[in-house]
């Protein structure tokens, strides 16, 4: 299962990266627009789980495209500390909107276990990706 997974990826690697952009984009916008923007939208009664899928998906993304870019393993820390420092970063410039915006360091530890759970998957996936591109490189010569 996770072998097909990831040769779907790998075969159209150009949908990883759009998911990435994608998810960027989203979490951009849903962290740093105007709350205004979602007011009467029961979504954000769940705002640290939103704060944790939203980073969940970034880092997984951010991962995965990582890991097919560079066909062999990548650094989970690295990947974990760049979703980890991609969230404080949100949180400080919010501090600078000039709406309704404010920091929240529980919000970061949200993105933070968002971030961490998403490495966990990721750390299954590059064990089964290391085997698949050793078996995948040879059917292609």
């Amino acid at each position: 299962m996770i072998g097909k997974f990831l040769t779907f990826f790998i075969k159209r690697e150009y949908i990883v990266y759009i998911l990435f952009i994608s998810c960027t984009a989203v979490t951009l916008a849903l962290t740093l627009s105007p709350p205004s923007n979602f007011q009467g939208h029961s979504v954000f009664q769940y705002d640290k789980l939103g704060h944790f899928l939203m980073f969940f998906g970034w880092t997984l993304m951010f991962g995965l495209s990582w890991m097919i870019r560079k066909k062999k393993p990548v650094s989970l820390w690295i990947v974990f500390f760049t979703g980890l420092i991609f969230g404080i970063t949100i949180e400080i410039t919010q501090g600078f909107l000039p709406y309704e915006r404010h920091p929240n360091p529980f919000d970061v530890v949200a993105n933070g276990f968002g971030s961490l759970f998403a490495v966990i998957i990721l750390n299954i996936l590059q064990q089964h990706y290391i085997k698949f591109f050793k078996t995948s490189h040879h059917h292609k010569k």
